[in-house]
């Protein structure tokens, strides 16, 4: 038994426990190990489980195994399977925004002791186990001088350490966030520890420390400060506070503000401020720079007023919303793409639909069209009932086949959609119906249109609503069709707060199943229903739980007293030794008698021809026929033939025995002057029969047990039982194979210990017949295909080979790389150099055919980083594709190749700045001499060219340089030819050069 220690608040559960395993031997303490589990984790539970260890292991164990899981749950396993075991018992959980500790003790027959609604500022201490005033004590006083919780709990186990409590401190967390490890601590053990030996056990009896009982306390008004990682909740009084993890105050609780005192809830940052008090009510604010307006530099953005309760607000964005007019009506729903549809009565009041309109109408269709398809969906899903289905009763399994009766149609639904985009076609541009495409930039759209019929207009959308609701209240008509309701009559059968009622059609009988009376089987005797068959509950003349039963007809019935012995077994030998023993109670047999006692005589023999056979079978072709055997069964075997022999011989000395008797049935046999024998030696001789008989009986049944497989029996770490199939488990507990229907085959790894296993699928086949491995060593694994043989090969010398239909082979291994060949001839590998090779590369498009040229090549899409088309290792002209650039080359791919014209993007400033550049020309090798370029940046679009001095001709940009077109010729001349006229202009203004002369004509000529 150790401690737990638990403090408590209305938000918070922190509980604590050591791991120390210790024994009471001889009136004196001894600890055993520090490896117990007293603390489980378990869904939204922690647990604290002390006392004796094997129960409690089994405890949880058996609770683990429960589909529900809760305090009520657990104490029903401990009613049902304690036997005055040491236990206590403390469950910890968050449930219904509020701490819940439970207490279950057999103190009071496990009945649940609760601590929850524990009040704001107040501070609930339970010890549990051992050593619980001593650790309530020392817990009531560190809080009450404000401690921090980790330390409460350090002080706590340090203090209260011996034999009975040590080793590692765990402290779990229980709040609305979850279940988290709050503290590991290494409890401070004492230097007189008594540890337990083997020569301690030698001599004494060993027991497990009874816990002493479940004490707590609730503190009210008390310091408190509970400090984890996340922050700090400080208690002072009636002011709380709670400061994140940087030490910064982010809530404030209870007492919030003074002069006037203000109690409530106050959570903010430096944006935002959330107040719930006795005097604001409820506010959310948001931080304000205008102290004019707002003082206090908040500024309300939703609040209600106190005066009338209206809730006002500012900046709201909401999404699902429903808005309702003073009489309930709906105005507008979101969650159902509702809009009241006088909206359309007012939009076409004046027989036009303007732009803005549109744009609602445009919103609301949008909307009409994601609720058309959800309900076409959800019709979809309930249009054919499971009722409907035809269910074979006769099958050994549920077997049944799908109805084919539609409960309803979505054609009015659809006709009315598609009669509304229709419609609307005539005043918006719809591109396409489903899904709904409209073109809001088209003329049609963006201009105002004359309606001119309103009623129609309205109609279409009410046409489209009223079909909506209608489906609506169908595909609800099918869901309570298809469902299960109570009260209601199916073939006789209601369920119904009374439970379960199956009624016979002739009204004479009926099946009752509830919590009150268990299972019970009525007739209708005397105007109302009389148990026949049902279980005692209440009842003053049998305890609760018993069978009773009229008029039972029964085949194979046996009876056991509570002691187990056998009361009445059908299979036994039917022999009454009481009409025996009052046959020869006078010595005398007469004729009567001796007619019963050859009827008795004719029983048995019956009887023992139809044992012996059994024992004959058994012993010989039952044992002989199976491979191997084992000792237990040669000695069942041996049994088997010893009792045999001893019925034969029984038998055969009863048989002599009466031969006398039975030889003249009408005259009277004395037992002492006929027979010479005794009354005694008469039924001796039918009792050794009798015992051998049974003994026979008794015999057969032990052989059948050890020639046969015992559900649920460990036969050498091998369980077969109904519920998991066959279970294979090492004999150190570390490994287990399990082999049934649910798990297919799966092989487990024990990560935990024998006492607590966490058992880890490493190797497993699914229901499906997919296997799994983690961690597989092998040889050789050869994946068959039904059709293909060896589909997938995996062996140590060879690597990796899959076979594919047509031909295709992949092989993967240390020699070849990667490689992958179709009818034995290298299509794709990677060489052992690591270099990609390929023939026949074809690249596409997902879920596109390659589109293959009259010449054979195909067209594909590559993405690479580098790519050059040379043919072969000869000099060549070639493309090589590189980084931002094209470029046209000269060589054989080597370093000293000739650069004769490129495209590239040049990026001074960086990535993505790429400026269009066109080089043409190799140059003389100095700078860009003898060299080309055409280039296009934000300037002007450039020609230039370098050749003893700079040409170009740059047509610039409006904004750049004063000229539009730049033609620069530095170091050489500029010419321009023609053989009939070149002509200058600049507005009215020209120069005009001819073969025969030049004319200049101007408002104005200017000579300096």
């Amino acid at each position: 038994m150790s401690n737990a220690t638990i403090i408590q608040t209305n938000t918070d559960i922190f509980i604590g426990s050591d791991t120390a395993t210790s024994v009471s031997i001889g009136n004196q303490i001894f600890r055993v190990d520090t490896k117990a589990t007293k603390l489980y984790h378990i869904d939204d539970l922690v647990l604290f489980c002390s006392g004796d260890l094997v129960f409690c292991y089994n405890l949880i164990e058996l609770f683990l195994k429960e589909e529900v899981r809760n305090a009520n749950v657990l104490r029903n396993i401990l009613l049902a399977c304690h036997h005055d075991e040491t236990v206590d018992i403390v469950v910890c959980e968050y449930k219904g925004n509020k701490t819940v500790v439970t207490e279950l003790s057999p103190n009071n027959n496990f009945e649940p002791v609760i601590h929850a609604d524990i009040a704001a500022g107040g501070v609930n201490v339970v010890a549990a186990g051992i050593k619980t005033k001593e650790s309530h004590d020392i817990a009531c006083e560190m809080l009450y001088r404000g401690k921090s919780v980790s330390n409460i709990f350090k002080e706590v186990f340090d203090t209260i350490s011996y034999e009975g409590i040590g080793g590692q401190l765990s402290v779990y967390r229980v709040s609305e966030n979850g279940i988290q490890v709050f503290l590991n601590h290494q409890i401070k053990e004492k230097p007189s520890l008594k540890r337990v030996s083997p020569a301690i056990f030698m001599n004494h009896n060993k027991q497990l420390i009874v816990g002493e009982r479940i004490y707590g306390k609730v503190m009210m008004g008390a310091n408190l400060a509970i400090e984890d990682e996340s922050g700090v909740l400080k208690f002072q009084g009636s002011k709380g506070e709670i400061f994140d993890r940087n030490g910064k105050l982010v809530m404030k609780m209870g007492l919030v503000d003074e002069n006037p005192d203000t109690f409530g809830l106050w959570s903010f940052n430096d944006i935002t401020r959330v107040r719930m008090d006795d005097r604001t009510g409820f506010a959310i604010e948001r931080a304000s720079t205008n102290t004019t307006n707002h003082p206090n530099g908040w500024e309300k953005i939703l609040w209600a007023d106190q005066s009338d309760g209206t809730l006002y607000g500012y900046d709201i964005v909401a999404q699902n919303i429903k808005i309702v007019n003073n009489v309930g009506d709906v105005i507008l729903d979101a969650e159902n793409n509702y809009l009241n549809i006088g909206d359309f009565e007012k939009i076409v009041m004046d027989n036009k639909l303007t732009v803005l309109e549109k744009m609602q109408i445009i919103t609301e269709l949008y909307k009409i069209e994601a609720q058309y398809k959800k309900m076409l969906e959800q019709a979809e899903k309930y249009k054919q009932s499971e009722r409907d289905a035809v269910f074979d009763i006769n099958a050994q399994y549920f077997a049944k086949t799908p109805s084919t009766t539609d409960l309803y149609s979505t054609q009015s639904l659809t006709d009315a959609y598609n009669a509304l985009i229709t419609y609307m076609s005539q005043f918006i541009k719809i591109d396409s119906v489903l899904p709904l495409s409209i073109d809001i930039n088209a003329p049609l759209t963006e201009s105002t249109s004359n309606i001119t019929n309103r009623s129609e207009f309205i109609l279409k959308f009410k046409a489209y609503y009223d079909a909506e609701k209608d489906l609506r209240n169908k595909i609800e008509d099918a869901q309570f069709y298809s469902g299960l309701n109570m009260g209601v009559f199916y073939n006789n059968v209601v369920i119904g707060e009374y439970g379960f009622i199956a009624l016979r059609n002739d009204g004479k009988y009926r099946s009752v199943l509830n919590a009150t009376n268990g299972l019970a089987l009525q007739k209708w005797e005397n105007n109302r229903w009389t148990n026949k068959v049902y279980a005692s509950l209440g009842n003053s003349s049998y305890e609760d739980g018993t069978l009773i039963a009229e008029d039972l007809v029964a085949k194979r019935l046996r009876i056991e007293t509570k002691l187990g012995g056998v009361l009445l077994d059908v299979d036994s030998l039917s022999l009454d030794f009481t009409v025996l023993d009052s046959i020869i109670l006078d010595n005398v047999i007469m004729s009567p008698e001796k007619i019963t006692l050859a009827t008795q005589f004719k029983n048995i023999t019956k009887q023992y021809a139809e044992l012996r056979t059994e024992l004959n079978k058994y012993a010989t072709t039952i044992y002989s026929d199976r491979d191997s055997s084992y000792y237990g069964l040669d000695n069942a075997k041996t049994a088997l033939v010893a009792a045999g022999a001893d019925l034969d011989s029984k038998y055969n000395i009863l048989n002599a025995y009466m031969i006398p008797v039975f030889t003249d049935m009408n005259a009277k046999t004395n037992i002492i002057s006929d027979l010479h024998s005794t009354r005694l030696i008469f039924h001796q001789v039918w009792e050794d029969f009798y015992k051998a008989y049974e003994v026979g009986r008794s015999t057969l049944a032990d052989f059948l047990e050890k020639s046969s497989l015992q559900l649920g029996r460990n036969y050498n770490n091998i369980v077969i039982d109904g519920l998991n199939g066959i279970v294979v488990t090492r004999g150190n507990f570390m490994n287990k194979t399990t082999l049934n229907a649910t798990f297919g085959i799966k092989i487990e790894r024990n990560d935990g210990s024998a006492g607590v296993p966490a058992w880890y699928k490493v190797f497993y086949v699914d229901i499906n017949g997919n296997l799994f491995a983690e961690d597989m060593s092998t040889k050789r694994l050869h994946i068959l295909d039904g059709d293909l043989g060896e589909a997938i090969l995996f062996d140590a010398l060879t690597g990796i080979t899959i076979n594919g239909r047509h031909g295709e082979k992949i092989r993967l291994n240390a020699n070849e790389g990667i490689a992958i060949d179709v009818n034995d001839e290298k299509r794709f590998w990677i060489d052992t150099d690591g270099t990609l090779r390929a023939r026949k590369l074809i690249i596409t498009d997902d879920d596109e055919e390659a589109v293959e040229l009259p010449d054979g090549s195909f067209i594909s899409r590559l993405t690479v980083n580098e790519v050059r088309t040379l043919q072969d290792i000869n000099q060549q002209d070639y493309v090589w594709i590189k980084d931002q650039s094209v470029k046209l080359m000269s060589g054989n791919g080597a370093i000293e190749d000739q650069e004769k014209m490129s495209f590239y993007l040049d990026a001074p400033t960086g990535s993505l700045n790429g400026i269009p550049t066109i080089k043409m020309g190799v140059g003389t090798g100095i700078g860009a001499n003898e060299v080309g370029f055409i280039i296009k940046d934000s300037d002007a679009f450039k020609f230039s060219y370098s050749s003893g001095g700079q040409k170009k001709i740059w047509m610039q940009r409006s904004g750049f340089g004063t000229e539009g077109i730049l033609i620069e010729s530095i170091g050489s001349a500029v010419r321009l030819n023609s053989s009939t006229k070149i002509r200058i202009e600049a507005g009215s203004s020209y120069i005009e050069v001819t073969p025969t002369g030049i004319k200049l004509s101007a408002s104005r000529i200017d000579i300096n």
